[in-house]
């Protein structure tokens, strides 16, 4: 009996040796990583909450989407920096980037030129984001900005769609010449409906998001121009940050040559919207 008593206590001495050691090199493990660099720089990242699938919040709470996948993978390349999320409602990301209380804006921003004047774009994008006319198949075409004079456009306040429908209207000053835009949050269901029941004659859309919407309301959208803009999407910085603009442009292009870019965008918008 004493010796399978004395063997007994051997095994749970071994048991709780092994499994103290196991605790402690776990918290060795924690503590390396966490002290990998206790010098990294925080960049806090303003971006939004309900633009799915590229930021939102999941059913936990719990901010997502391929942007926030994309800056994830950028963190990871980059030692010096720690990035931090701070959500908001897309009209207010930059207000926040202009006050200081953000460091890097990321909300499928396009280039334009008035932004430009107030912000810093980065040097590489990481969305196509080329723009066509779109309306419902079977329903008049319209191939250039020229053929929408006295029709109804929808647009996002704040938007590059809009920026580039109030330049058109600016540099066509007569009444009849100029082309009336709907303001309205107008994505998903909202846009189709309005498309449908005349609320506006076309919208004006990415390849993803008229794809996107055909699928997910069973819509028949139907692209009817060539591209009335060029562009991809870029983050913006406060103008002063170059340093941290060229650091996320070059892990941004290792994620483009490694093919890391190309794999999220099939991962999240289910094809490569990256060239």
């Amino acid at each position: 009996m004493r010796r399978h008593s004395n063997l007994i206590r051997w095994g749970l001495l071994t048991f709780l040796t092994t499994t103290l050691l196991a605790a402690c090199g776990s918290a060795n493990a924690t503590d390396e990583a966490t002290a990998s660099n206790p010098n990294a720089e925080t960049v806090v990242v303003g971006t939004g909450n309900g633009y799915q699938p590229f930021v939102y919040l999941n059913e936990n709470g719990d901010l997502t989407g391929y942007d926030v996948a994309v800056l994830e993978a950028i963190d990871e390349k980059l030692d010096g920096y720690q990035f931090e999320y701070e959500s908001s409602d897309f009209k207010n990301i930059l207000t926040s980037l202009s006050a200081g209380k953000v460091d890097l804006a990321a909300h499928q921003y396009e280039y334009n030129d008035e932004r430009a004047s107030k912000y810093l774009y980065g040097d590489v994008g990481y969305t196509d984001y080329t723009l066509y006319i779109v309306n419902e198949a079977g329903e008049d075409q319209y191939s250039n900005l020229d053929e929408l004079q006295g029709k109804k456009v929808f647009a996002s306040p704040g938007s590059n769609v809009a920026y580039l429908l109030e330049q058109y209207n600016s540099e066509h000053p007569n009444t009849d010449e100029q082309i009336t835009i709907v303001y309205n949050e107008n994505i998903g269901e909202l846009l189709v409906t309005g498309l449908k029941n005349g609320a506006a004659d076309v919208a004006i859309l990415t390849q993803y998001d008229a794809n996107k919407y055909n699928e997910q309301f069973d819509a028949n959208l139907e692209i009817t121009s060539e591209p009335i803009s060029v562009s991809k999407t870029y983050f913006l910085y406060d103008k002063a940050d170059e340093e941290l603009k060229d650091a996320v442009d070059g892990a941004l292009q290792e994620l483009i040559d490694e093919g890391t870019l190309a794999e999220l965008s099939i991962e999240y918008l289910g094809d490569d919207y990256t060239q």
